[in-house]
């Protein structure tokens, strides 16, 4: 009996080496994201409810950068990118449509806020009509992201601007622009969270949702400096920056937008992946991060969409 077994399973072997009959091994789906810094968090806490509520096994190959960077890697680099998710909607516009992307989804808001620790200096007495004589004093170290790099940081020298006809006080920009060190001034703002849990940085500029997810205290600045309110449209709109690479950025509310390059290797997948994210579970998890969601708005009309997305679209 036991030879009989010897023999067949020898048997069995040899056939399948002749016939190449193995086990096939299925290639992992790799979905490739490129992000603001700032989605860091809500997006993979989204990939990984993704592949568990739809029983995927998807690799995601996640890449945060500040959204100017993120535009540049699929315009000027020529990467192959998936899903693009930037902190500001008007950059896939401004820098992928049309020859790069076709479309883009608003889907998410954040405001502008002054992150500090209870160490910070002067912390206990900062707030929303003195913060910026208290970065100006001496000793203090605060800083933001880069302009030319990062929506914060353009929002950041924008809401400057703003801050001098808000307090009626011209030199508000440049005193503040001269005040903070170019040591100080990162590719993206969430690398500036480091720097004041530590005590290396007294104060950052940020957003309120890395400020709720790092547990950190912050300074809320007023509607009409913090680009949350759309009501202060118009005055937003008064401050123009003018970018390195020669674009300029114009003040306006905070809203993320979404898209999927033409490129891109894995279109629908990736349109699954974004339909999922502007679910009612992806909007609980941007709303736990502090982005909550805004009323979704295209550039498009619904059917020139990816199927999956037109749902959300009347």
């Amino acid at each position: 009996m036991k030879k009989a077994l010897v023999v067949l399973l020898v048997v069995c072997i040899g056939f399948s080496l002749i016939t190449g009959c193995k086990k096939v091994t299925k290639k992992p789906v790799v979905l490739t994201v490129e992000h603001a810094g700032s989605l860091t968090k809500p997006i993979r806490e989204v990939e990984d409810a993704f592949n568990k509520e739809e029983g995927l096994n998807v690799t995601f190959k996640d890449e945060s950068h500040g959204s100017v960077a993120v535009v540049k890697d699929v315009s000027e680099l020529h990467k192959l990118v998936d899903v693009v998710a930037t902190a500001d909607y008007s950059l896939i516009p401004k820098y992928l449509i049309p020859k790069y992307a076709n479309w883009y989804i608003q889907f998410a808001t954040n405001k502008l806020v002054i992150v500090y620790t209870e160490k910070s200096k002067f912390a206990d007495e900062i707030n929303k009509d003195n913060w910026y004589d208290i970065l100006q004093r001496p000793g203090v170290e605060f800083g933001f992201s880069d302009p030319n790099t990062d929506p914060c940081g353009y929002r950041t020298r924008l809401m400057f601007k703003l801050a001098n006809l808000y307090y009626k006080n011209p030199n508000i920009e440049e005193n503040l622009v001269k005040s903070c060190p170019k040591a100080n001034i990162k590719p993206k703002a969430v690398e500036l969270v480091a720097q004041v849990q530590s005590g290396e940085l007294d104060y950052a500029f940020e957003y309120l949702s890395v400020a709720v997810q790092n547990g950190l205290k912050y300074v809320e600045l007023p509607d009409e400096l913090n680009f949350s309110n759309p009501q202060y449209a118009n005055f937003y709109a008064k401050a123009t920056l003018t970018l390195k690479d020669g674009k300029v950025v114009q003040g306006r509310p905070i809203i993320y937008g979404i898209t999927i390059p033409k490129n891109a290797p894995n279109k629908e997948l990736a349109a699954k992946f974004i339909a999922f994210l502007l679910s009612d579970k992806g909007k609980e998890i941007f709303m736990q991060n502090g982005q909550p969601f805004v009323k979704l708005k295209t550039n498009v009309p619904k059917d020139e969409l990816p199927k999956a997305l037109q749902t959300y679209f009347k």
